[in-house]
Parts: structure tokens; C-alpha cells; sequence
């Protein structure tokens, strides 16, 4: 390979839901590119049962035949433990965790709201919210002390809305401000933290009805295509933070947190929120904040104040005490 290509010798990459879809293809590409890799799956089916430990090991397998390093890790990430346990499978194997693609992901099957369910919903929100901050909580003093780390979360076109897909939905969002703050945190130790919203085929996607579309998309969005920009952004060349990247099929996109100036009035009657209504919805006059603080800032200008913010800190709720 020429100088330029991007490789990650000396790097351990743990990547969850790494048996199959986006995860396989992601582990199997780092690995061709010299990282040691955890493939974290415990084989569970999309509504979280029947687990199997053969796709984590099928895919070691796979790796390990072809030259590569990596262990299997079959731990709940639906649980503290076995999320924890997973970094710590890094750690044992390779000495070092270097980055963290977290791909794992239920989905239980649709359903309106009036009918979810409390077990999809928690389960759901502990395979991704909750397991994203563990296993970040786990993996940063690692990467803090080695002044070095990739991290790359997974949230979904469902955030735009979909029929049935409000827990799903729900735990996607979360990712957002995860990702967004923990850019922040990070900048310190040279740990980026970005996200990926897939457009691939999975066992997700394959539950698409058959049609003309279902068709075009299993034709046009292969793994492989998204796993390219996930590994760019876990690699040591990747030097932007906190942004959120549409991915499938060979497009990449930014997907953007905005908000246009709207309307100032003096909000004295429920009335005067009507009259303003057409120009809050006006599409126009878009910012695009990188952080609370910048966000603050630009609101504070919009009603005049001349002051200078000098950080996020001046945000922060004091502690007690």
C-alpha cells in the first residue's frame, strides 16, 4: 500500500454489533487495515432474544484467517456489566483501547405508541443511549491517558420521524447530544467523537415490504460502503469532532443541528404567538451552533446584548454545597 493509505497498526478498535451487517463489514475492513479488533456481539436476534455467541466468533474467525487480530466478546451490552465488559476485552487482549464503533442495535418490531411496549423501550434505550455511555465512561481514562481516541456512535435516519419507530427513534436521538458533548470533552485528550446515520442493508432494512424502492435500496446500499466512513473516522487521520454524518451508497452528508433566528416579540398573549408563528416557521436565517455556548451567544445578540461569552462554563449548573 502506498504511504497515504490510511492503516491502524498499533491500534485496538472495539465495534459492537460487529457479528453481522454495518458492525461485520466495519471490523472486517479495520482488520484488512492492521487493527486489532473486539468483535462484540452476543448474536441476539432483533428483538433481543436468542442470543448466540457463533456470529462474534465467525467473524474473529474470519479475520484471524486472513492475518488478522481480534477476540470475540459476548457480553449483554443491555447491562452495565456487560458493557464495561466489553472495553475491558480490549484492554485484556490488546493492552489499549484506541477507538470505539458502536453499531449494536435491537429492533423490535413496529409498533404505534398506543401499544409500545415497556420492554422494547427499555431495551432499546439500554442497547444504545445507555451502552454508549457506559462503555465511553469505561473506555475514556484509556484514552485519556494515551492522548488518543476515535469514537463513532450510530443514530438513525428514524430521528426525522417514522411511523411505528418512536422508541426506536427515541434512543437514536439520544445520540446526538452524546455525540455533541462528548466532542467537547475530548478535545482535551485528542479523543474525536462523531456519528454515523446508515442508509445500508442489515437485517434491519430486509424487513422493508417488497417493492420498486426495497428493490433499488438492498441494490444500492451495501455495509461495505458505510463501513469505509465509519473506519476514516476511527482512524488517526480523522480530525473532525462532534459532527454527524449521513452515510450510505456512496454519499456522505452532514446532518446539521440548526435553528433559524425566528421572531422576537414581547410574547404578551397566546395571540401575539400566532402572529409570529409564519415568521418561526419561515425557512431562512439558519445558524448552526457548535456548541451550547456559541449557541447563547448568537440568541443573546439577537436581543441586542453587546457582552462577550467566554465558554460553556457559564452554563453550567454550580454544584451543591
Amino acid at each position: 500500500m502506498a504511504e497515504t493509505d490510511i492503516r491502524f497498526e498499533g491500534r485496538a478498535v472495539l465495534v459492537t454489533g460487529a457479528g453481522r451487517g454495518l458492525g461485520r463489514a466495519t471490523a472486517l475492513l479495520l482488520a484488512a487495515r492492521g487493527a486489532q479488533v473486539v468483535v462484540a456481539d452476543n448474536g441476539t436476534a432483533m428483538d433481543g432474544g436468542e442470543t448466540s455467541q457463533a456470529p462474534a466468533e465467525a467473524v474473529v474467525a474470519e479475520i484471524v484467517a486472513a492475518g488478522g487480530q481480534a477476540v470475540a466478546c459476548t457480553a449483554d451490552l443491555a447491562t452495565e456489566a456487560g458493557a464495561e465488559a466489553a472495553v475491558a476485552a480490549s484492554v485484556a487482549a490488546f493492552g489499549r483501547i484506541d477507538g470505539l464503533a458502536h453499531f449494536a442495535s435491537p429492533c423490535p418490531d413496529l409498533k404505534a405508541v398506543d401499544r409500545l411496549s415497556s420492554r422494547d423501550l427499555e431495551l432499546v434505550m439500554r442497547v444504545n443511549p445507555f451502552a454508549a455511555l457506559w462503555m465511553a465512561r469505561a473506555a475514556w481514562p484509556h484514552m485519556a491517558r494515551q492522548h488518543y481516541g476515535r469514537i463513532v456512535f450510530m443514530p438513525s435516519g428514524a430521528i426525522y420521524g417514522a411511523m411505528g419507530n418512536t422508541d426506536y427513534a427515541a434512543a437514536k436521538a439520544a445520540y446526538l447530544g452524546i455525540t455533541r458533548c462528548l466532542a467537547l470533552e475530548g478535545l482535551r485528550d485528542n479523543v474525536r467523537v462523531n456519528a454515523v446515520s446508515p442508509s445500508a442493508t442489515t437485517r434491519m432494512t430486509e424487513r422493508f415490504h417488497p417493492s420498486a424502492y426495497a428493490a433499488w435500496f438492498h441494490a444500492t446500499m451495501p455495509p461495505e460502503k458505510v463501513a469505509a466512513g465509519a473506519a476514516y473516522l476511527l482512524s488517526e487521520d480523522c480530525a473532525v469532532n462532534g459532527e454527524i454524518f449521513a452515510m450510505g451508497g456512496g454519499r456522505i452528508a452532514r446532518i446539521t443541528i440548526a435553528e433559524n433566528e425566528g421572531a422576537i416579540g414581547e410574547i404578551g398573549s397566546i395571540e401575539e404567538v400566532r402572529a409570529l408563528m409564519p415568521q418561526v416557521l419561515a425557512d431562512e436565517a439558519f445558524f448552526h451552533p457548535k456548541d451550547l455556548g456559541e449557541r447563547s451567544g448568537k440568541v443573546a445578540a439577537l436581543f441586542g446584548f453587546d457582552g462577550r461569552l467566554s465558554s460553556d462554563k457559564e452554563f453550567a449548573v454550580k454544584p451543591n454545597g
